[in-house]
C-alpha cells in the first residue's frame, strides 16, 4: 500500500511538472484535456442554449418564406445578456489558462458568435478575422468564414459578404462546413430577394444535411420560395419531401396546408377532396391554437377558385378565430381590405378593414409603410364622402314639413335601437357557433357589421316615406315640440305612475328604451340646418370635397370613370366654382383617350372662359409648364443683374433690362418680381406721380401677387411723402422754374374722353416721333388727366405746348368740353396733385406761363 502511494506521488509530480512546459508532449495533453472538459465545454452548452431559446422564442410567420436563421435583435441580446456574457467569460477561460490546446480557436469562433448574438457585429468581425488569420485548423477557420458572411450581411457590408463567399468557394472544405457555406449564401440571396440563386444554394445545402428535421425545415423554404414563384408542382414535391422527414407538429401542419394550395386540381371532385381536407383539418382537437391560419387558407383556396364570396366568409372567420396571433388576425383584415378595394371597388369598407390592418399589424413587416400609405388614402377618401353625403342629407331634410321631418328621425331612431339589440343577440349566436365549431361562410353573423357602407340616417329618401307612416300609426298627428313623447295627453300611451307604484321589469326597459330614442331624435334635429347661412356653409363644404374626391379618384385610387363624374358633379353643382379651371382641364385629360369628342369640348370651354390661365396654355401647349420653369430660371437670372444695378443707382440701365425681359417673356410667375423691380426704378427716374400710377397698375394686374402687401405699403409711403412736401410748402406753388418740366392736358372723367384723350395725344407724339412717355392719372372724381414727360426746362415745355395746341387742338375736336393744357414743374405738379386745386394753378400758370 505504501508502495502505492509512492508511485501516485512520482506520477502526480511527473505530470505537473510536466505541464509547466508548454511544449511537452504531456503539457498539451494536459491543456487538451481540461480546456476540453472544462471551460471551453460549458461555453459550448450555453452557446446551444442560446440559440436553442432564440428558436423557441421566435414566433414562426408560415404567412412569409421561413428565414434561413432565426432573426435576432436588440431585445432578443438583451434578454440574454447574462447567459452571453456567461459563455463568453467561459470560452475566454479556455484561452487564457490553456493557451496551446487544440480548442483555443474553437473558443474565439465561441466568443465571435456570443458577440453576434448580442449584436456587437463589429467585435463579431473582428473575432473571425482572428480566427482566420491565428488559427491552425483549416475547418475552424473556414467555420469562422462563413460566420464572417452571415455578420457581414446583418452588418450590411454585402460586397465584403461575397468577397469572403468568393474565397471560400476555392477552399477544401469538410462537408459540414460545405452545407453551411451554400445555407449562408442562400442567406445573402434571402436578404437581397434574389430567389433564383437562393433556391439554387438551398439545394445544395440540402444535400450535405443527414439530420431530417433541419432537412424538412430547408425543403418547407424551398417549397415555399417556389411557390411563392409560381412553380406550384416543385412546390409540391418540396412540400411532400419535408413531410418525409417527420417534421414537428407546427412545420408538418403548414406543410399540409401549403400542400392544398399548390395541389393540381384537374376535376371538380380534386375540389372538393381539398375542402374535405380542410374541414378534416378544423375538426382536429390538435389544431384549435391554429383554426385562424385554416380558415386563412380556405379563404385563399377559395380565391384561386374566383370565389369572392366564400373567400370573403372565410376571411372574416379567421379573424373571428384569431386569438392570440395578431399577425394571422392582420393578414385576414388586409385581404379583405384588398378584396374591397381591388375587386369589388367598395372603397368605404376597404377603409374600414384597411383601419383594422393597420390597427393590428406588426409594425415590423415587409410591407406595413404601403398598406399604412393605402389606409390614408382611404381616409381621407371616406372623409370627403361623407361630408358630401352627411351635408346634402342635411340640407334635403331641412327642406321637409316638420311632421315628415320628427316621423324619419324616431323611426330611424328606432331602427338603431333595434339594431343594438340585434347585435347583442348576433354576439350570442357567435359564441353559440364557436362552441359547436358550426360555420357558414355566408353568415352576416360571423364580424361585426361594419357601418362604414351605410348611409347616414337621413339620406334614405324612401325612409322618410315608412317613417312618416309608422310615426302616423304609432302616434298620430303630433306638432314639432320638445318632449312630445312624454307629454301629457288623452288618449297618450304613456301615462303617470301613482306614488309607491313601481314600474316593473319591462315597463323599466321600455322607459330606457324611450328615453335613449328621444336623445337620438334631439340630437338628429340639432344637426339640421335652419338658416341660409348654414346651408350654404354646408354646401361650401360639399364644394371643396368633391374636388377633393375627384382628385382622389383620379391620381389615388386610379378610378378614372368615378373621377370623371365627380368632377361633371362639381361643375354642374357650382357652376361657378374656383377649382373650374382646373376641372375642365382634368376632365379634358380624363376624356381625350376614350371620349376626344368630349375632350374637345371641355378644351373649348376652358380656352374660352379662362384663356389667361394656365391650364389653357397647357392644352395647346403640354409642355408649357417645364419651358415655364425654364423662362422662370432666365427671369431670375435677369432680375439678380437689374437689382445690382438699381443697387448702384443705374437705375435706366436696370429698367431696360427689366423692360427686355418683360416684352421677351410677358406671362411667367416670376413676372409680378420683374415688373415691380422695374417700377422701383420708374420712382427714381419719372417722380412720385408716375411712380404711384405704375404701383396702383402694378396691383391691378397682379392681384394674386405675394408682393402685393409690399406694393400697397410703397404706394402709402409715396402719398405720406407728398402730403409732408404738400404741407411744408403751406398750398403755394413755388415760383422757381429752372427744373424738370411736365405737359398736363386734365378733361372731364367719362368713359368716353378716357378712351379717346390718352390714345390722341400719345398718337400724336408717336407721328411727331418724340421720344415723350405718358401716363394717365385721375385728378379728382369729375377730372383726369394726362401727364407727358420730361422736359428739361420752361422753355422747351411752353414751346411743346404751343406746338400740340395749334396741331392737335383737343379743344376744338371736343368742343363743349372742359379741356385745359398747361405745363409744370416737377415741385409744383407734386402740390397740385395733392392739393387738386386746378383753378389756383391755372391762374399761376395764366400769370408765369403766357408772358
Amino acid at each position: 500500500m505504501r508502495r502505492n502511494l509512492v508511485i501516485y506521488f512520482i506520477f502526480i509530480t511527473v505530470v505537473v511538472g510536466g505541464c509547466s512546459y508548454s511544449g511537452s508532449p504531456i503539457s498539451a495533453s494536459y491543456h487538451n484535456l481540461t480546456a476540453h472538459y472544462n471551460a471551453y465545454f460549458i461555453a459550448n452548452e450555453q452557446m446551444k442554449e442560446i440559440e436553442n431559446t432564440l428558436y423557441d422564442n421566435y414566433q414562426w410567420n408560415y404567412n412569409k418564406v421561413l428565414p434561413i436563421y432565426v432573426p435576432v435583435d436588440t431585445n432578443d441580446a438583451k434578454s440574454l445578456e447574462s447567459q452571453i456574457e456567461d459563455c463568453i467569460e467561459k470560452a475566454s477561460i479556455a484561452i487564457q489558462r490553456h493557451p496551446d490546446s487544440k480548442w483555443e480557436d474553437d473558443s474565439y469562433l465561441l466568443v465571435g458568435k456570443a458577440r453576434y448574438y448580442a449584436r456587437e457585429l463589429a467585435d463579431a468581425i473582428e473575432t473571425y478575422k482572428f480566427v482566420n488569420k491565428h488559427g491552425e485548423d483549416d475547418n475552424t477557420r473556414h467555420e469562422a468564414l462563413i460566420e464572417l458572411i452571415k455578420t457581414f450581411v446583418d452588418f450590411n457590408e454585402i460586397n465584403n459578404a461575397i468577397a469572403v463567399s468568393d474565397y471560400l468557394k476555392k477552399e477544401d472544405l469538410n462537408n459540414a462546413n460545405r452545407r453551411e457555406l451554400a445555407l449562408v449564401r442562400a442567406y445573402l440571396y434571402q436578404q437581397r430577394k434574389d430567389y433564383d440563386n437562393m433556391i439554387q444554394h438551398l439545394v445544395e445545402a440540402e444535400k450535405h444535411m443527414s439530420k431530417y428535421a433541419d432537412k424538412g425545415r430547408i425543403d418547407f423554404i424551398i417549397g415555399q420560395v417556389y411557390q411563392q414563384l409560381g412553380f406550384e408542382a416543385e412546390a409540391y414535391n418540396y412540400y411532400e419531401q419535408c413531410l418525409k422527414n417527420g417534421p414537428e407538429y407546427e412545420l408538418a401542419f403548414y406543410t399540409k396546408l401549403n400542400m392544398a394550395q399548390v395541389t393540381q386540381l384537374t376535376s371538380s371532385g380534386d375540389i372538393k377532396r381539398i375542402e374535405k381536407y380542410f374541414k378534416k383539418l378544423l375538426k382536429d382537437p390538435k389544431n384549435e391554437e391554429y383554426k385562424d391560419k385554416i380558415y386563412y387558407e380556405m379563404a385563399n383556396f377559395e380565391l384561386k377558385q374566383g370565389n369572392l364570396e366564400e373567400a370573403i366568409g372565410y376571411f372574416k372567420e379567421s379573424v373571428q378565430s384569431s386569438v392570440k396571433n395578431q399577425r394571422q388576425k392582420a393578414y385576414s383584415y388586409y385581404n379583405l381590405g384588398k378584396i374591397y378595394y381591388d375587386s369589388l371597388k367598395d372603397f368605404e369598407l376597404a377603409k374600414s378593414y384597411y383601419d383594422s390592418t393597420v390597427a393590428t399589424m406588426p409594425q415590423d413587416e415587409e410591407n406595413f409603410a404601403q398598406i399604412k400609405q393605402r389606409q390614408e388614402v382611404l381616409e381621407e377618401f371616406v372623409t370627403n364622402l361623407l361630408v358630401v353625403r352627411n351635408n346634402d342629407s342635411l340640407i334635403h331634410m331641412s327642406q321637409l314639413p316638420q311632421d315628415s321631418l320628427l316621423a324619419l328621425a324616431t323611426a330611424i331612431a328606432e331602427e338603431q335601437e333595434n339594431k343594438a339589440e340585434e347585435k347583442r343577440k348576433r354576439e350570442e349566436r357567435i359564441m353559440a357557433n364557436r362552441q359547436s365549431n358550426a360555420f357558414d361562410p355566408n353568415n352576416a353573423d360571423l364580424i361585426g357589421t361594419t357601418t362604414a357602407g351605410a348611409q347616414w340616417y337621413f339620406y334614405n329618401p324612401s325612409a322618410i316615406g315608412r317613417g312618416a307612416t309608422e310615426f302616423k300609426r304609432k302616434w298620430g298627428d303630433r306638432p314639432l315640440e320638445d318632449d312630445w313623447r312624454r307629454s301629457q295627453k288623452a288618449g297618450g300611451e304613456i301615462v303617470a305612475v301613482n306614488d309607491g307604484e313601481a314600474l316593473n321589469g319591462t315597463d323599466a326597459q321600455e322607459e330606457s328604451k324611450e328615453s335613449r330614442v328621444q336623445a337620438q331624435v334631439d340630437q338628429m334635429l340639432a344637426e339640421i340646418p335652419g338658416s341660409e347661412e348654414e346651408i350654404e356653409k354646408l354646401l361650401a363644404e360639399v364644394e371643396v370635397a368633391l374636388y377633393n374626391l375627384g382628385n382622389i379618384y383620379n391620381f389615388r385610387l386610379e378610378e378614372k370613370a368615378n373621377a370623371a363624374t365627380t368632377f361633371e358633379s362639381l361643375i354642374v353643382r357650382f357652376p361657378e366654382t374656383e377649382y373650374k379651371a382646373e376641372v375642365l382641364y382634368q376632365l379634358y385629360l380624363l376624356y381625350k383617350k376614350d371620349q376626344p369628342e368630349l375632350s374637345e369640348q371641355k378644351a373649348n370651354e376652358l380656352k374660352a372662359t379662362f384663356p389667361e390661365s394656365i391650364y389653357a396654355k397647357l392644352v395647346d401647349n403640354p409642355n408649357y409648364r417645364e419651358e415655364s420653369q425654364q423662362a422662370t430660371e432666365q427671369l431670375k437670372i435677369t432680375y439678380k443683374k437689374a437689382y445690382s444695378l438699381y443697387e448702384q443707382g443705374a437705375y435706366e440701365e436696370s429698367k431696360y433690362l427689366l423692360d427686355s425681359a418683360l416684352r421677351a417673356t410677358p406671362d411667367n410667375s416670376f413676372s409680378d418680381n420683374i415688373q415691380l423691380l422695374a417700377v422701383l426704378n420708374t420712382g427714381k427716374l419719372e417722380g412720385q406721380y408716375k411712380y404711384q400710377y405704375e404701383l396702383n397698375n402694378f396691383i391691378k394686374t397682379y392681384p394674386d401677387s405675394e408682393l402685393v402687401p409690399y406694393a400697397q405699403s410703397l404706394v402709402q409711403a409715396s402719398e405720406d411723402y407728398q402730403i409732408n412736401l404738400y404741407n411744408s410748402a403751406k398750398a403755394r406753388f413755388v415760383e422757381y422754374f429752372k427744373q424738370k418740366h411736365y405737359l398736363v392736358v386734365v378733361y372731364p372723367n367719362n368713359d368716353q374722353l378716357t378712351q379717346e384723350i390718352p390714345t390722341q395725344v400719345e398718337s400724336y407724339i408717336e407721328e411727331k416721333n418724340f421720344q415723350f412717355t405718358t401716363g394717365n392719372l385721375i385728378l379728382d372724381e369729375s377730372n383726369a388727366m394726362v401727364l407727358i414727360n420730361e422736359f428739361p426746362g420752361k422753355g422747351t415745355a411752353q414751346k411743346f405746348l404751343q406746338m400740340m395746341n395749334d396741331e392737335l387742338d383737343l379743344k376744338n375736336t371736343h368742343k363743349g368740353q372742359k379741356i385745359y393744357s398747361f405745363a409744370i414743374t416737377e415741385d409744383n405738379f407734386d402740390i397740385f396733385y395733392q392739393t387738386k386745386d386746378l383753378n389756383a394753378y391755372l391762374n399761376f400758370f395764366e400769370k408765369h406761363y403766357s408772358k
